[in-house]
């Protein structure tokens, strides 16, 4: 990686058993998640690259949350905060922190065994990256198994601010994220009070640093109260992003096709989200705006060909998540290889 922003594709090999041994704090906010929180603390306990500390960050939850916390040694500490959201919670599991590298785990979401290993080992065999993230196993509720989701596109920084600009291209980011304090603290961590905290983040990192992607599979991303339940909450969210970055789609794009593909996308998933809850005329509203708006995208004109013939039963059940399907026991033995 020679450009001062740039991203890389690696894959770790075996680390120097001479290198220096970076710390690294482990963060998961949580609000309202005892259910799965254990799971994604266990996780942590089970890296073949132990963490210096683990910080669990209660958003202000009224389930157990704290009673939870209490279960696991002394190492796992917990701090309490008035909710104020996820990103909040992040940043002030950091400031709470002293690992020379950070990591987060949403406490929905649980992490293969050898996460923190292959993270470090990549980072010490290319010292100029400042982060590093990896592919993410998604669970779909309606298919039952889990997807891989993994960027394979250009690695060209201003490429990838443009993407992120109209979608998530990293899924799972603020799982899968091992990243340098100087550079956290640099672009001021996650935005607080903002959604789409990840794609902001992201954003704000490629503008500066160098980073890189792991095609391993190396978190396990689960549903629960973070996910979106309701399509004009996912809505308002994306609006919101895409007028807090309108400066960066001019600059990126003087023609104004990238913002109208990122305005589209608004319709285009609001309208999915709806299918999936059943409200077909919501769906069709929206979709019916999204092909308006950029008439290239998939979807909309997949929905309305299955109504005209009838097949939108069919097409409830045909749509799956654009990635790779992988079978719901999930690989232990991660190669670096």
């Amino acid at each position: 990686m020679s450009h001062h922003t740039a991203i890389a594709q690696v894959t770790p090999g075996d680390c120097d058993a001479g290198a220096e041994r970076p710390t690294v704090s482990v963060i998961i906010p949580t609000y309202n998640s005892a259910a799965t929180l254990p799971d994604a603390i266990e996780s942590v306990l089970n890296q073949t690259y132990a963490p210096d500390e683990i910080i669990i960050v209660d958003d202000g939850s009224t389930d157990d949350t704290q009673g939870v916390c209490r279960r696991f040694p002394e190492s796992v500490r917990c701090i309490r905060q008035e909710n104020a959201g996820a990103s909040v919670a992040r940043n002030s599991g950091a400031a709470a922190s002293c690992g020379d590298l950070l990591a987060f785990l949403d406490a929905d979401d649980v992490w293969e065994p050898q996460k923190l290993e292959l993270q470090v080992t990549a980072m010490l065999q290319n010292p100029e990256a400042t982060f590093v993230l990896s592919a993410v196993l998604s669970w779909s509720r309606r298919e039952n198994q889990y997807y891989k989701y993994e960027w394979t596109g250009s690695l060209d920084p201003r490429t990838l601010r443009r993407e992120l600009l109209v979608r998530n291209i990293f899924t799972g980011l603020c799982s899968s994220i091992l990243i340098r304090r100087d550079a956290f603290e640099a672009i001021a961590g996650f935005a607080p009070g903002k959604l789409s905290e990840d794609r902001r983040l992201a954003i704000d990192l490629l503008a500066r640093f160098q980073g890189l992607i792991l095609p391993h599979a190396l978190v396990r991303q689960r549903p629960g109260p973070a996910s979106f339940g309701n399509p004009e909450t996912m809505r308002q969210a994306m609006i919101e992003f895409i007028n807090d970055y309108l400066a960066l789609f001019h600059e990126l794009d003087r023609s104004g096709r990238l913002l109208r593909r990122a305005r589209a996308r608004v319709h285009e998933r609001a309208g999915m989200h709806y299918l999936e809850k059943g409200n077909r005329l919501a769906a069709a509203a929206d979709l019916a705006r999204a092909a308006a708006i950029w008439p290239f995208m998939a979807n909309p004109w997949r929905f309305f060909a299955n109504a005209c013939m009838g097949r939108l039963n069919r097409f409830d059940r045909a749509a799956k998540p654009p990635s790779t399907p992988i079978a719901a026991g999930i690989p232990t033995g991660v190669s670096g290889a």
